[in-house]
């Protein structure tokens, strides 16, 4: 008869032991599974991944104490050794998948095919949050009940929003409280606005009650905790600007929207009015599209600001003032025409002049950043002076392509004959041009483009094109805001 080894007995701390180490190893790897995947481990493990863990690490202890002695003797026999090679083999292979799922978790890429690329934050949000050194925490008040199908779905959709935000930057954070299940936590953060709505804090302090739900809702309050001081806009008036104010289409209220929107104070100032000069706290200067030259006092006002370091935004019209005084100043030269385009018609072979010119090749500056397609409905060129000022830099950052010619276009006069000609100029032409100078110890910039209509409402509400951003990325270079280019 064959020879059978006895059957070992185990005891009864060692029955209770194999258990244990089971039941220890399934709520380890619950808790780490539910913390990596189903709360997000971009914020603190809470109590249910805390005491999964701290639970099962008793229980393998437990089972290391009873079974231990058992686990040593089976390793020295062939078979434990040749099983202990394997264990350490598979616990590699795992490991190596833990650490490359961990770090595809927190380092990862996402393309976006949607249609309206709902899931892409837009640039000025991205570099706020990349840019972030101060913790914010975020707390969105939504109440996940079935009677309430409709906050339940603005829940969701918070949630993707915020998650977005948090997957760019380690300093931001946020949770979702159900202010019905738990209204202990919504009355001790005493809010001022019924729910749902979202709190945003800073660790300075501060905080920020936000009702909407959008990005442009968020990114604002963000703005509104992280800012260290408020820049001043001003617009001026009384020569047939575009009008901040305006709402008929033909005003540049859209500029202002936005403007707003980034925290910036915006008003008009008029130079001829009881203080003749720009305020103390400009921080910007813009003059969009004067249509009648500036009297002399306002010259002046406008000189001495920039002689000191000011910082000047010039839109000039096709065919208005060129204000000669100022663009002697900072050496540029604005030229007396009009740029057209030629523009081929599908399937001909021909091609027709277009007033309208599309820029959607861009030099390489910080003004052109997220830039894809800007349209100049009326555009003229200009030039760099040479030789330039002394102390005067200028630098151009938006030219036409080689398709575009330039039409002579008199002071005064009114029409032009579009068709071209052999002596005609030929582009690439320079349509936009910074000039910086060093002034009473300040670098004074102004920023001259050869068109106004660009700015107009009509134009920079459209969503193919980029016009609002060239405006607002121009007026942030200038005020030193760089993570709102």
């Amino acid at each position: 008869m064959p020879r059978t080894a006895p059957k070992t007995q185990r005891t009864r701390l060692q029955r209770y032991a194999v258990p244990a180490g089971w039941l220890g190893t399934a709520l380890i790897l619950g808790s780490l599974v539910y913390w990596f995947y189903l709360y997000s481990m971009v914020r603190p493990r809470n109590w249910i991944v805390n005491t999964g863990l701290g639970v099962g690490l008793a229980l393998l202890v437990f089972f290391l104490i009873g079974m231990g002695a058992v686990i040593i003797a089976g390793f020295r026999s062939p078979e434990g050794k040749r099983s202990m090679r394997s264990a350490v083999l598979i616990t590699a292979v795992i490991a190596i998948l833990v650490v490359a799922n961990v770090l595809a978790y927190r380092r990862h890429y996402q393309w976006d095919f949607t249609g309206n690329r709902r899931l892409t934050l837009a640039p000025v949000t991205l570099r706020l949050l990349r840019g972030l050194n101060q913790k914010i925490e975020v707390t969105a008040f939504y109440s996940q009940s079935p009677q309430r199908p409709w906050e339940s779905q603005d829940a969701r959709r918070v949630r993707d929003l915020l998650e977005q935000y948090a997957d760019k930057s380690p300093n931001f954070r946020f949770k979702m409280v159900d202010y019905l299940r738990e209204p202990d936590k919504w009355a001790s953060a005493g809010m001022t606005t019924m729910p749902p709505v979202v709190l945003f804090t800073s660790e300075k302090g501060g905080r920020e009650e936000v009702k909407g739900t959008s990005e442009k809702d968020f990114t604002a309050a963000l703005l509104k905790l992280t800012r260290t001081e408020q820049r001043h806009i001003y617009f001026t008036v009384g020569h047939g600007e575009l009008s901040p104010d305006a709402t008929e289409g033909a005003g540049i209220s859209e500029v202002k929207t936005v403007l707003t929107e980034q925290q910036h104070q915006v008003g008009t100032v008029n130079l001829m009015g009881k203080q003749r000069s720009v305020p103390s706290d400009c921080t910007v200067l813009v003059i969009a599209g004067p249509q009648v030259e500036f009297q002399k006092e306002e010259q002046k006002a406008v000189l001495d600001y920039v002689r000191t370091g000011g910082r000047v935004l010039v839109m000039l019209q096709v065919g208005g003032p060129t204000l000669p005084w100022l663009m002697k100043e900072v050496g540029i030269e604005p030229q007396d025409n009009v740029v057209v385009q030629l523009v081929e018609i599908p399937g001909t072979g021909l091609a027709q002049i277009s007033r309208t010119v599309r820029i959607s090749t861009f030099e390489s500056h910080d003004i052109n950043r997220g830039l894809h397609a800007v349209y100049f409905p009326l555009l003229r060129s200009l030039k760099a002076a040479s030789p330039a000022p002394a102390g005067v830099s200028t630098t151009t950052f938006l030219r036409t392509s080689e398709d575009t010619i330039a039409k002579p276009l008199k002071p005064g006069q009114k029409t032009v004959d579009p068709r071209p000609k052999e002596d005609d100029p030929k582009g690439p032409f320079d349509i936009a041009i910074v000039a910086e100078k060093d002034s009473a110890g300040k670098k004074a910039r102004v920023i001259v483009i050869g068109g106004a209509e660009w700015a107009a409402d009509m134009l920079t509400t459209q969503p193919d094109m980029d016009n609002r951003y060239l405006a607002t990325n121009a007026i942030n270079w200038l005020a030193a805001e760089d993570a709102l280019v």
